[in-house]
């Protein structure tokens, strides 16, 4: 289970990574409105973390930017961030 919770968590801070960055789909480049998201808060916040997880495994209605991150997490991740900016980069 620990392996398992560990493995979630790196594809969560993947995804909240990715959503937070591509905000907009069809741009050529994701937005930068998240540029300055403390993703550490969210991952060592255990409400938030779990808000994300549960919305993105269907578990639970998703707020806007979840339902944002389902929206463009598969073409984040098809294209290996081939939309973000640089510093997006430096923080994947």
């Amino acid at each position: 289970l620990i392996n398992g919770h560990t493995a979630m968590r790196s594809m969560l801070t993947v995804c909240l990574l990715c959503m937070f960055v591509a905000a907009c789909y069809t741009s050529s480049k994701y937005t930068t409105s998240y540029d300055n998201l403390d993703l550490d808060e969210i991952l060592n916040n255990h409400r938030l973390y779990t808000r994300y997880f549960q919305c993105l495994t269907n578990k639970a209605r998703c707020t806007p930017d979840g339902k944002e991150l389902k929206a463009v997490l598969p073409d984040a991740l098809a294209t290996g961030c081939a939309k973000c900016t640089e510093k997006q980069k430096q923080g994947s």
